[in-house]
């Protein structure tokens, strides 16, 4: 409309140009699009609006609440309410005629933000009059995502993929869709900046977006009936990024973990979904190597429930799990939740895999190991004398599970005070460690 870059063809001429241009006075565009406000402004002259800072937003709401709400007697209601409104000034006006309406202290009010996304966003769509406006918080948000659809769709789809994750830290390379052009893609974040939805955290590219934004945001998208698929495809999405429970992957899902655990935690979505479950299996894994444990059993649980009803229970990756979650249950000294787990993981891979598989013999070792931590010495022992016989056989003595197995066993000695049959495997797995570095290319 300003400029005529839309559909140029068909426009005589811009709106800028029916400006009066004079040497003897100024014109003053206010906008909430930055690149409008370059366009229109002469010679750059841009006086960009900063956020509020605490001071000047205390003496607004001041200005807007009767002063027997004085707000220097209940300080830290004040600056928790400012802090979630993220001094808005719009906001803090419609948060003070709610509160004068319904004669409420700022603790209650600062209640009502505290609750489900819903019920605060109809505490920002709640009308009201002053002098400068009309329109509540969420519908002059409503009014700018309109905007940004219509002028830039990446722009859009990046903000509806962030409104599906945590509001702080969004990694750029989480953001859809994958084969963008470089110049889409800075477009698209430029859009977004432009309209203050998303700051930039310059060291680590990531991107931040303000609560009240993010909640809106999921709004317009329900709104629209695109809350949903967008979940789902944020899922599909971690899924596809979110890294093995290696330790090299450490600072990557570290990077990403905030927002699969939000993503997980919708319910939106098909809880039993094969991109959540198997997102939620590498979330688990991963908070399990961190030592998350109970944010970890809450996942593996899920995951090893959803394998034994859709999968069965002799599935490999059904055993796998029922395993995983034993090892944790033994990590947090819970011996008695660990013990049927190993016990009925060993016995269904010597039914499916056969007792000579690796897998198997991880079984029997990892329930040796239990066996050992309860003090149990001679169940532990049977079984690794077993483990390390059928490693020796089926993998052979330099193999790394085989040396495992041997350090293992020399471990129980140790601990039983049978310090010569101790020494004599820790000294052969030793020797046969190195013997298998030697021969390594």
């Amino acid at each position: 409309m300003w400029t005529g870059s839309h559909g140029s063809d068909k426009v005589s001429s811009k709106l800028i140009d029916c400006l009066p241009s004079s040497q003897f006075g100024r014109i003053i565009f206010t906008s909430r699009d930055r690149k409008t406000a370059y366009k229109l402004a002469r010679r750059g002259q841009l006086v960009l609006v900063p956020e509020l800072d605490e001071s000047v937003a205390i003496d607004l709401l001041q200005k807007y609440i009767p002063h027997e709400h004085d707000l220097g007697k209940h300080e830290d209601d004040t600056k928790s309410l400012l802090k979630q409104l993220t001094c808005l000034p719009l906001a803090i006006v419609q948060a003070a005629s709610y509160i004068n309406e319904n004669d409420i202290p700022l603790a209650e009010y600062l209640s009502l933000l505290a609750e489900q996304e819903e019920e605060v966003i109809g505490l920002l769509s709640e009308h009201f009059e002053d002098d400068s406006s009309k329109n509540p918080v969420a519908m002059t948000w409503l009014i700018s995502f309109e905007q940004i659809r219509l002028k830039d769709k990446w722009a859009a789809e990046f903000l509806s993929f962030i409104a599906c994750v945590d509001s702080k830290n969004v990694p750029r390379e989480l953001l859809p869709p994958p084969g963008l052009s470089r110049k889409q893609e800075i477009d698209a974040i430029g859009t977004l900046k432009a309209y203050s939805f998303i700051y930039e955290r310059q060291a680590d590219s990531t991107y931040d977006v303000h609560r009240l934004v993010h909640l809106a945001t999921r709004n317009w998208l329900r709104r629209e009936e695109l809350l949903v698929p967008w979940a789902k495809a944020v899922v599909d999405r971690l899924d596809a990024k979110f890294p093995t429970n290696n330790h090299q992957n450490r600072t990557i899902w570290r990077r990403y973990l905030t927002h699969a655990r939000y993503a997980l935690d919708s319910q939106l979505i098909d809880q039993d979904g094969k991109s959540r479950i198997d997102l939620a299996w590498k979330v688990g894994n991963c908070l399990f190597s961190d030592g998350r444990w109970k944010e970890a059993e809450t996942l593996l649980v899920q995951v090893m429930e959803f394998r034994k009803t859709v999968l069965g229970e002799e599935h490999p990756d059904t055993l796998t799990s029922m395993n995983n979650l034993a090892d944790l249950f033994h990590s947090q000294g819970k011996y008695e939740a660990a013990e049927p787990l190993y016990k009925e993981t060993l016995r269904l891979s010597k039914k499916v895999l056969g007792e000579e598989h690796p897998d198997t013999l991880t079984s029997m070792n990892n329930l040796a190991g239990l066996f050992h931590s309860q003090g149990k010495y001679e169940a532990a022992e049977l079984l690794y004398k077993e483990t390390l016989r059928l490693s020796k056989k089926v993998l052979g003595e330099e193999h790394p599970n085989t040396l495992t197995s041997m350090n293992n066993l020399a471990g129980l000695f140790h601990s039983q005070g049978k310090y010569e049959a101790a020494e004599l495997l820790y000294k052969g797995t030793l020797r046969l460690s190195k013997k298998a570095r030697r021969r390594a290319p």
